[in-house]
């Protein structure tokens, strides 16, 4: 079984360096003593022959290629992700992107739209959400310009987000450009119409928690030469771990319950991952 994560996050805490972050960890808790390079020791003794480290904001993008520098099969993404779109410019944009263009990276992201916990009511609600459009549209020309795939996020309590996602990528996508939606969510129909447009679907440990029927039904009903598998970790872990830190090491778990309970394909998981980040993992 060879695995790859096609989203984690070793350039945040309490992965990068066992420092708390906004987990409720205890003073003897082994994770606060690791290293991503632990982490990633871990990952490899479970079968994991490759991750991909995705920056959300512009410091944890540079540490995204910081790390990827020293492992051949950790490669990097820039981005910024949505809920911190409201604290970046599009002048500090063009600024990283001038560095990040002399980097190897491999895709573009994580970006997209997020509403989740933003208030309905409140005045800013709006100027919110156009800041996060105008910093997704930046970031979908950055891929063009740079011939990287994207990762998208959407999140969403209504259908708005979903929407105006699809909106926004049938407004600035060009033929052929690959995009990945991280932790797909969102209803059938959403899911199609993004399929159509040449989606992919990266799916986590959330699709093991009892109640995510919905999410194992749009994996199930959707290309097999569509599906990459990550963990979002430190966030999503799989459902016997749950109320603790997702470690990367456990997309094993998740691999063993999409073949055996939702009968996937791991191999062509595997095809499908070096297919969309254009990468030979295995040597």
């Amino acid at each position: 079984m060879l695995i790859i994560d096609t989203h984690c996050h070793y350039n945040m805490e309490p992965l990068f360096s066992g420092q708390r972050f906004i987990f409720d960890l205890k003073d003897d808790d082994p994770l606060l003593q690791m290293s991503w390079q632990d982490h990633w020791q871990n990952a490899q003794a479970k079968g994991v022959v490759g991750a991909v480290v995705v920056g959300t904001m512009i410091e944890t993008s540079d540490l995204a290629i910081k790390i990827a520098q020293s492992e051949p099969n950790l490669l990097a993404t820039v981005g910024v992700h949505p809920i911190h779109a409201h604290e970046t410019t599009l002048k500090q944009l063009d600024q990283a992107a001038i560095i990040w263009q002399q980097k190897e990276i491999h895709a573009i992201g994580e970006t997209g739209l997020d509403f989740f916990r933003l208030d309905r009511s409140s005045e800013e609600f709006e100027e919110i959400i156009q800041q996060q459009k105008e910093v997704f549209r930046w970031q979908i020309k950055f891929a063009q310009q740079t011939k990287l795939p994207l990762i998208i996020h959407v999140r969403d309590k209504t259908e708005r987000a979903y929407q105006e996602t699809l909106a926004i990528l049938k407004d600035e996508l060009t033929d052929n450009q690959p995009f990945v939606l991280h932790c797909a969510s969102g209803s059938k129909d959403y899911i199609k119409e993004a399929i159509e447009l040449g989606a992919y679907l990266g799916f986590d440990a959330n699709i093991t928690y009892p109640k995510a029927q919905d999410i194992r039904d749009l994996i199930k009903g959707a290309p097999a030469d569509r599906l990459l598998i990550e963990t979002d970790a430190p966030f999503l872990p799989p459902q016997n771990h749950r109320g603790k830190v997702c470690e990367p090491w456990m997309i094993r778990q998740t691999a063993e319950f999409v073949e055996q309970q939702l009968n996937l394909d791991l191999d062509q998981i595997f095809q499908n991952t070096q297919k969309f980040f254009k990468h030979d993992f295995v040597k």
